[in-house]
């Protein structure tokens, strides 16, 4: 019955965030507020048809790791160890000096001793599910701001784990849990990385074949590792972030990223949900310490990240983006006040109030990450006008595809011929493939042909790729041996993610032709017409008597013919 109560508290939750979510999205509003909106309904500050939150923060927590196994998978290793010693830096700059602003305000509002340092430290804390979540949603991880971003978020989780070690014995610290925590990650990382060079590779090419399998291997290696680093008293997420970039250089992270999305959001929505749930507002003066709370975080990072990215050369824009995503207290905040809670540091109100700052610093910074470049461009005009000039950061990368004009979904026999017809020619320079195949990944790969591997009958794998990017997308692969899809659902996510782009599909009949046409196809090519036109053409010959010189010339052909796809 235990189980039941938890199915059926699950489902409750999920029913009010859906319901809520339709409201938000009539209203213009962010799921986020209805989520947590949702958590307050019907969790104990509202109606209290929840009873197992706690079991439920627990489950959500899943969430966070998925979102940070995605985001491991999806960033470039060197380009994050090239930003993270700034992120570094800044983070522990700003984690220090909002630490002192948060704590200097907690004691003029009349806190004092411990509760006081519990509201300055985990304040200085940003939420890594709401900005990773906000910026891929937004598609700028790979940004300059985006990598900036997650460097300080990495160096706010070591100073977290530092404070985490230090709470149950603040009144005489000791070094040695957080040096046998540091050894601890450090023997995780280069353990798994030793294992993404050795083991991972051959494993997953075995089961390459079956994308279904490379799923479950991918999530698996997630939830090993995710434990692992809770062993070494890490969080899960940052396992989880471990266990994505070991696999990320692998050509199977794009078509995992782009199925467990669904899966993540679903336990996202469930972290926020339990947000809503923990709220216990006792009276009006914790709500307006927490507003004012709030206010101190969201200034506070402003004041310490611009200026440490504008002295390092990063620009007040590049500055101003990552405070707007860094503006608002995070998970750690809870973790924090409920270990202090558990060993009597603070009180009920102290925790209230900070679950508080974290609801409402979430809510106002999801609307400023939504309106970023904006804001961004008005503080830098502002800036100006006082006399601070805009520094040139470094640019941010191009889309994948960026490059590539012609964007073929799917390699078959076409597409085989194709490859061979266009060598030595601009098409093959301008020419993207995406296909799950790991034969033809190795085989194009050598032959230096860009290619994504991935599922094409999943939207997320396209948008990936850079589709929204190209300027002709071509299906070659006749509908027989496409699974999970049809051209025509191919046509409609292309002309759903880039409705400028040429699309050219390949049709078996001419009724199913005509209703690519009329579903908006550019151009379709019939194999059976373009045969028959074959066969006329060779006929003619025949009766002109040159077919001898037709067949030597295809015998020449086949003779210097190699393609991947005999």
């Amino acid at each position: 019955m235990h189980g039941e109560s938890i199915l059926v508290d699950i489902g409750l939750a999920t029913v009010s965030a859906t319901l809520l979510a339709y409201v938000a999205r009539m209203l213009g509003q962010p799921l986020l507020l209805a989520y947590i909106g949702a958590g307050l309904l019907v969790g104990p500050p509202g109606l209290g048809l929840v009873h197992n939150e706690h079991e439920i923060a627990e489950l959500s927590e899943l969430g966070l790791a998925f979102l940070m196994f995605i985001v491991g998978l999806e960033i470039d290793l060197k380009k994050l160890v090239s930003s993270g010693r700034v992120g570094a830096l800044v983070g522990a700059i700003q984690v220090v000096l909002c630490a002192v602003m948060t704590l200097g305000f907690a004691m003029l509002f009349g806190f004092s001793g411990l509760p006081a340092l519990y509201l300055g430290v985990a304040s200085a804390f940003s939420s890594t599910m709401i900005v990773v979540k906000l910026l891929s949603d937004k598609s700028e991880l790979d940004t300059v701001d985006g990598r900036l971003t997650l460097g300080i978020l990495l160096m706010q989780d070591v100073l977290a784990i530092v404070v985490l070690a230090l709470q149950p014995n603040l009144e005489e610290p000791s070094l040695i849990p957080i040096g046998i925590s540091l050894l601890s990650g450090l023997g995780l990382v280069a353990g798994a990385l030793l294992a993404s060079r050795f083991v991972l590779p051959s494993l997953f090419r075995y089961v390459a074949k079956s994308p279904e399998i490379v799923l479950i291997s991918a999530i698996s290696w997630c939830l090993i590792v995710g434990y692992l680093a809770v062993l070494a008293n890490f969080s899960i997420a940052m396992g989880a972030l471990i266990a994505g970039v070991t696999l990320s250089a692998f050509p199977y992270s794009l078509d995992v990223v782009a199925k467990i999305r669904t899966l993540r959001d679903f336990f996202v929505t469930l972290f926020f949900v339990s947000l809503g749930m923990q709220l216990h507002i006792g009276s009006i003066q914790i709500v307006l310490t927490a507003v004012a709370l709030s206010g101190v975080v969201i200034a506070s990072r402003f004041l310490t990240i611009g200026p440490a990215l504008y002295l390092m050369g990063y620009g007040a824009r590049i500055g101003t983006l990552c405070s707007l995503s860094l503006a608002q207290a995070g998970e750690f905040a809870l973790v924090i006040a409920a270990l202090g809670l558990s060993l009597g540091h603070i009180g009920r109100d102290v925790a209230s109030i900070l679950v508080l700052t974290l609801v409402i610093t979430s809510t106002l910074s999801t609307y400023m990450v939504m309106a970023n470049h904006a804001i961004a461009h008005r503080a830098v005009a502002l800036l100006k006008r006082l006399g601070i000039t805009e520094r040139a950061g470094p640019a941010a990368p191009a889309s994948q595809a960026a490059e590539h004009e012609v964007v073929v979904l799917g390699f078959h026999r076409a597409a085989s011929s194709i490859l061979h017809l266009t060598q030595g020619s601009d098409h093959r320079h301008n020419l993207l493939v995406v296909d799950f195949s790991p034969e033809v990944y190795g085989e194009l790969q050598a032959m230096a042909v860009p290619i994504v591997y991935g599922d094409i009958s999943n939207l997320d794998t396209l948008e990936h790729a850079g589709v929204e990017q190209a300027s002709i997308v071509v299906s070659t692969v006749s509908e027989d041996f496409l699974r999970g899809t049809d051209n025509i659902t191919l046509l409609r996510q292309v002309r759903r993610l880039n409705p400028r782009a040429r699309v050219i599909l390949s049709a078996e009949t001419f009724e199913r032709a005509r209703q690519m046409y009329e579903a908006g196809a550019d151009y379709v090519i019939l194999p059976r017409v373009e045969t028959a036109r074959a066969f006329v053409d060779v006929l003619e010959a025949a009766e002109r008597g040159e077919l001898d010189v037709l067949r030597a010339r295809a015998i020449a052909d086949l003779a210097d013919r190699k393609e991947i796809l005999a």
